[in-house]
């Protein structure tokens, strides 16, 4: 016999079904119970105290491709996603006999949905066998963004995808399952996109936002039904690869996902390309912390942005090595321009005709006080990624004039020569750069067709419009 239980649904919204106990004389025998649990068109389970299934019903057994007898007598974690799976049993409930959470359960097919759970505890008075009611909704379209209580679940608002708070959630169960289970493996991919803060700049953070929507949905067409993927943050996505055979499963992934972003996006009527930066840490268990993952999966990302554009990287310890060793260079160069550590070399450009020199390029190099001269191909690029080219840059402009006006001044009957100095794409992008030009130029006392800049094809490249706008802003001015 179970003590009278009064089922309310549809009430409640969300949370679907709330189970009241009223410890009453009245009963209601086990055959009655079942009847009007079955008829209910919400998922119900009923477990005992360990876990294990005594009964489910009808609307639960549909939604997860089942008969309710073919799961009677398995453990309750089996209609829970791999990477979710957690056994409800009474030791779970804690004080207040109640346990209401939002998680990730899984078709008999493989596919995997979000669901809200509730679990109660039933028989609680003296004599009865106690038991463990489970309610289990499937989350729709309206009710995934925000709870009952208006707070929010387990989705990232713009995209769909979960977010990065879940998907931690995600990563600590399946580590934990991967330590429990030595056949179980999973792996972690974090993916940046290159060039999409330029396209956000350039076409707006409306358009930004429906393309960060269409990168999501191509994510989770590359993906097995199984996996779950998130934003993280901006236009960082990770995805958690579940009960992997092989780690070379997580390459192929990888590989697809590149693949699937290959083709153009059209925004605001404009065909953009975007391409992804992966990297991966495969489930072991020296990782114990979920954020660990992430930090060494972007570890990974970083090698595999400094390999070209489009690839993968796979996370190891020598990876970590010269990451460390990066990150140092990163700190040491963000110190090097105060420090008066930098260097201006010039490189002389002769008319093969008549042998003459007629002007210099300027080059950037690091005399570091413990490494010696730094070349630039070493630190430039970390320049770039930081920002930090744009002082670095600032400063190269400036030392190329003084120059100029030293040479001008020591050589006063000699032709005069030029001094070409690199801009970078960032440094193209500052909206007063024409202004810092000349202002540099007059400090020295140099004339503008002294000086010429140089630019790359790729950079031209990035966003054809505004940049050949500043360089005719730039010609006009004088300078070549």
């Amino acid at each position: 016999m179970i003590s009278t239980i009064l089922i309310v649904s549809g009430v409640v919204g969300a949370l679907g079904l709330v189970v009241v106990y009223l410890r009453r004389q009245t009963t209601l025998s086990d055959s009655d119970f079942r009847a009007a649990v079955d008829a209910m068109q919400i998922g119900v389970t009923i477990t005992d105290t360990n876990g294990t299934i005594l009964h489910t019903n009808p609307a639960d057994a549909k939604m997860h491709g089942y008969t309710p007898a073919a799961l009677v007598g398995l453990p309750s974690n089996t209609l829970g996603a791999p990477m979710a799976r957690k056994t409800v049993t009474i030791g779970e409930m804690g004080s207040l006999g109640t346990w209401a959470r939002d998680s990730l359960n899984v078709h008999q097919d493989g596919t995997v949905f979000r669901v809200r759970l509730r679990s109660d505890v039933l028989g609680a008075g003296q004599g009865v066998r106690r038991r463990i009611i489970t309610t289990c909704e499937e989350i729709t379209q309206d009710q995934r963004a925000l709870d009952a209580g208006g707070e929010a679940t387990l989705e990232e608002p713009l995209t769909g995808l979960f977010n990065r708070a879940f998907f931690l959630e995600l990563v600590d169960r399946a580590a934990n399952r991967s330590e429990r289970h030595a056949d179980y493996h999973f792996a972690v991919l974090l993916m940046d996109l290159d060039r999409f803060k330029l396209i956000n700049e350039s076409l707006g953070h409306d358009a930004g936002d429906l393309l960060l929507v269409s990168v999501a949905e191509r994510l989770k067409g590359s993906i097995r039904p199984s996996d779950v993927a998130a934003r993280i943050a901006g236009d960082q996505f990770a995805v958690l690869l579940d009960g992997l055979v092989t780690p070379t499963d997580a390459v192929q992934v990888a590989e697809r996902i590149i693949k699937e972003l290959d083709p153009a996006f059209t925004v605001a009527d404009r065909e953009v390309y975007l391409t992804p930066n992966i990297g991966i840490v495969q489930g072991t268990a020296t990782h114990t912390n979920p954020e660990r993952y992430l930090k060494d999966a972007a570890v990974a990302m970083r090698s595999a942005r400094a390999a070209g554009q489009g690839h993968y990287g796979i996370f190891d310890h020598t990876t970590k090595r010269r990451a460390t060793v990066r990150l140092q260079l990163e700190t040491d160069l963000r110190k090097a321009i105060d420090r008066k550590e930098l260097r201006a070399v010039y490189q002389p450009i002769v008319d093969l005709r008549t042998e003459a020199t007629i002007g210099f390029e300027a080059l950037v190099r690091w005399q570091h006080p413990d490494q010696g001269m730094i070349a630039p191909g070493e630190f430039i690029p970390a320049a770039e990624e930081t920002g930090l080219v744009v002082p670095i840059g600032s400063w190269m402009l400036e030392a190329a004039c003084e120059q100029l006006a030293a040479w001008q001044q020591q050589l006063p009957d000699c032709p005069p020569v030029t001094v070409n100095v690199n801009l970078s794409v960032r440094q193209l992008r500052q909206p007063r750069l024409l202004e810092h030009v000349l202002g540099a130029l007059d400090r020295a006392g140099v004339p503008p067709d002294r000086l010429k800049v140089e630019v790359t094809e790729s950079m031209l490249m990035e966003d054809p419009e505004m940049q050949v706008e500043t360089l005719r802003r730039l010609r006009a001015a004088g300078i070549g």
